[in-house]
């Protein structure tokens, strides 16, 4: 339309101004600045609609999208949102311990990050989709974990501290060997005796836990000795290592109750147990520890173990056997994290 108005007003200006009065500068002025508003008026909107496009060749998790602008993304993805979605798997009650195992989280589709990646995708790229992960509730505090969730082909290695330190020291290069980080639950009384070995334990990228601090049986103590036991001994590893996160407590020689769990439960933590026991304190040799957890290796395992005489060597067994069957061996944290 601001084609046609052009040619249409121009013939009648040229006319006007030859034919009568003679063109002067002002008029030749006037004459260009109008033909300039006209061809600026008509080229608008071709300029407004060039929106940025999908480059030549990319695709998206295998399908073309190449030139499509951004609207055009918005739509596609919208339509796949719902089919692309995962719940989250929430806690369940662990039928065979008693306690609780994690949940895990679901998904849902980030549209306005999968546009943002495939605008700016170079050409004959592939791109995928970008996800949120959503949360699935936190397990109780109040229950007991014994194992990660099943649908994790992952293991735990959890290792109680009292005694120990030079089998302690071999077993932290062990894992450095492996290139593997591990959760070690701390006597709160070694820890206060022995903080340059908590340093060193820190220092190689383990998680620590609350093992609480005399070594005592929890359950024949009273509330006030069980908190304290607790809360000492997590000052005792911060003042050896700083303001380290501790999340996890497990209660000495497995002995607990209700109510040791609900006093964990009110200053934070979760109270963690195991699924597989190592046995190692019994000294029975290397061979009998490793028949105690690698046959029997599962889905979100926790495994028990301590710097005892034969672990190191039943170490050296376990985890290339773990390994091979497919197992990934993580910290405590990461087992019990929603996240895959």
């Amino acid at each position: 339309m601001q084609c046609s108005l052009f040619f249409l007003v121009l013939p009648h200006i040229l006319y006007y101004d030859v034919g009568g009065i003679g063109m002067n500068n002002n008029r030749i002025l006037s004459i260009v600045v109008l033909v300039l508003s006209l061809v600026i008026n008509f080229l608008r909107p071709s300029m407004v609609t060039d929106l940025p496009r999908v480059a030549h060749g990319v695709t998206l998790s295998g399908d073309n999208i190449a030139y499509l602008d951004e609207e055009a993304l918005v739509t596609l993805l919208e339509g796949r949102a719902a089919q692309l979605a995962i719940a989250p798997v929430q806690p369940l009650f662990d039928k065979v311990g008693g306690g609780v195992i994690p949940g895990l989280a679901g998904r849902e589709l980030d549209i306005a990050g999968t546009v943002a990646s495939c605008l700016g995708a170079l050409p004959g790229t592939e791109r995928s989709y970008v996800f949120r992960a959503v949360m699935p509730e936190a397990p109780s505090l109040n229950l007991p974990i014994y194992r990660g969730n099943a649908r994790k082909r992952k293991v735990a290695f959890v290792i109680n501290v009292a005694w120990g330190n030079e089998e302690l020291m071999e077993i932290l290069e062990i894992l450095d060997d492996f290139q593997l980080k591990k959760t070690f639950f701390l006597v709160g009384r070694w820890v206060s005796k022995y903080p340059e070995l908590v340093r060193e334990i820190y220092r190689r990228g383990h998680e620590l836990g609350n093992h609480a601090y005399s070594d005592l049986h929890l359950s024949r103590q009273a509330a006030g000795k069980v908190k304290e036991e607790i809360l000492n001994t997590t000052e005792a590893i911060r003042a050896a290592v700083g303001q380290v996160s501790v999340k996890y407590f497990s209660p000495p020689y497995n002995d607990f109750n209700q109510d040791v769990i609900e006093i964990a439960a009110s200053l934070g933590y979760q109270t963690v147990l195991c699924s597989l026991d190592t046995a190692d304190w019994m000294r029975q040799g290397v061979d009998k520890i490793v028949q105690r957890i690698v046959p029997r290796a599962h889905n979100g395992a926790i495994v028990l173990m301590h710097p005892a005489k034969d672990t190191p060597r039943a170490l050296k067994v376990m985890i290339p056997a773990l390994q091979e069957m497919g197992f990934v061996l993580v910290t405590l944290g990461e087992l019990l994290s929603p996240l895959p």
